[in-house]
């Protein structure tokens, strides 16, 4: 199958590619490696519609306009973006020589946080004429309430459970709960979102949806953002919330210091209103992460002690958000 995908692209490009490597094959993506005479490049495919790969292209040509380091693409021979082999469509974009870096410092942290700020910052004006055409928050009260309604069916089934992490897992799932009910009841009255949600489309932010250290490669002295499949119009706390988890998982906790440094680098390039920021910290106070380390079952192939740490750190963060949000 590769060998003819090689080929099938070496006659789009007019590049004779002789060599591969599988990076990434998932249900989502496929992912080449692949080598030339003329040089190393990356052959990719995102299995979704092509309006929904438009979109994503035009994104990423948009951000890369603004500033943004983000590997380009190269056109076929007939000066299109992709091409069309055995219904999936491919794209070929320069290879680059670099690596994930996890920011380990607090200046690795802080550079990266100014980068996702520029990047949300950057994004303002973008509009596709491929859709979407909405943005995600309107979606947001749906879903708090059904991952709440799904933390309570959890409870009921799993409530007189003798195993050890289940037991740790339900005695703080009565704070979760009733936090995630008052942020509900917040999000409710909250006078900048309702107004936020009828916005033009325009003005919302394009959220990556996977900002985490392995898709920010370091080249030379740039950082370049990579794997763009889950872009969308969606809220800033979106995108800080997964680079939250990733330094979490390296703090080995929650880390308010870590986190102020995060938040002043990320507001010097994508300064907030005080009502946007408070919006941002009540999103970051829900118990996403707690929704789908129970609804996913995270904690299966974890020791009590790691379940027991995790919870604790999203206690904390969830009581730091909770602090910080309007009443």
């Amino acid at each position: 199958m590769f060998h003819q995908l090689l080929q099938a692209a070496s006659e789009q490009y007019g590049i004779a590619f002789c060599e591969f490597e599988i990076l990434h094959k998932t249900g989502r993506t496929l992912v080449l490696a692949v080598k030339s005479l003329q040089g190393d490049y990356v052959l990719k495919s995102i299995f979704t519609s092509e309006k929904r790969l438009q979109f994503i292209l035009e994104a990423e040509h948009f951000l890369r306009l603004q500033g943004i380091h983000i590997p380009e693409i190269l056109p076929t021979l007939a000066g299109t973006r992709y091409f069309l082999w055995e219904g999936d469509r491919y794209v070929l974009q320069e290879k680059l020589r670099g690596v994930p870096f996890p920011p380990t410092t607090i200046e690795a942290l802080t550079r990266r946080a100014a980068l996702l700020g520029k990047m949300h910052s950057s994004s303002l004006g973008f509009l596709s004429k491929h859709g979407p055409y909405g943005s995600e928050e309107r979606l947001w009260l749906s879903t708090y309430l059904r991952e709440l309604s799904s933390l309570k069916d959890w409870v009921h089934w799993y409530q007189n459970s003798r195993a050890s992490k289940k037991k740790m897992i339900l005695s703080y799932t009565d704070f979760f709960q009733q936090a995630g009910q008052e942020l509900v009841e917040r999000l409710e009255r909250h006078a900048f979102f309702k107004s936020w949600i009828d916005t033009p489309l325009h003005k919302h932010f394009l959220c990556h949806g996977d900002f985490h250290s392995d898709n920010i490669l370091t080249v030379g002295s740039s950082l370049y953002v990579i794997d763009f499949e889950f872009i969308r119009y969606d809220y800033p706390s979106k995108d800080i919330a997964r680079f939250l988890q990733g330094m979490m998982n390296r703090r080995k906790g929650w880390d308010p210091v870590w986190f102020d440094h995060l938040l002043n680098s990320y507001l010097r390039e994508n300064p907030l209103r005080d009502d946007q920021l408070d919006l941002m910290f009540l999103d970051l106070a829900f118990p996403h992460s707690f929704y789908r380390f129970v609804d996913k079952g995270g904690y299966r192939n974890m020791s009590l002690d790691h379940v027991t740490a995790y919870l604790q750190r999203e206690y904390d963060k969830t009581v730091y958000f909770l602090q910080h949000t309007k009443r």
